[in-house]
């Protein structure tokens, strides 16, 4: 006998997406980081205007959002203007709140 499920429901799954803003380089050590430690988000980083750069962490629902985007936006246009089409805005931290986050393991 074979039983198999019929139903196609979507699973509603929550999700993060944040902004940081700050310095180029410790951005990077931050991406770094969090990277090492958990691979449950997807982060974009964004090159800001005098050495300044925004790092956008993105999990659950609004990564499927995202994918979806890049099936019907370019990606070059998506990456610069991003909150443009991810329309709910993001929760912004300091660089050193998710520093001190990510040591706490509460990302």
């Amino acid at each position: 006998m074979k039983v198999s499920n019929c139903n196609n429901q979507q699973n509603c799954s929550f999700g993060k997406f944040i902004k940081i803003n700050g310095q180029r380089d410790k951005i990077q050590e931050f991406r770094y980081k969090l990277q090492n430690k958990s691979d449950k988000y997807l982060t974009l980083c964004v090159k800001k205007k005098n050495d300044k750069a925004s790092l956008y962490l993105i999990s659950g629902k609004h990564f499927d959002k995202f994918i979806d985007l890049t099936k019907k936006i370019v990606f070059f246009d998506l990456r610069t203007h991003f909150e443009k089409y991810m329309k709910p805005k993001p929760e912004k931290i300091s660089l050193n709140k998710a520093l001190n986050m990510l040591k706490d393991d509460k990302f």
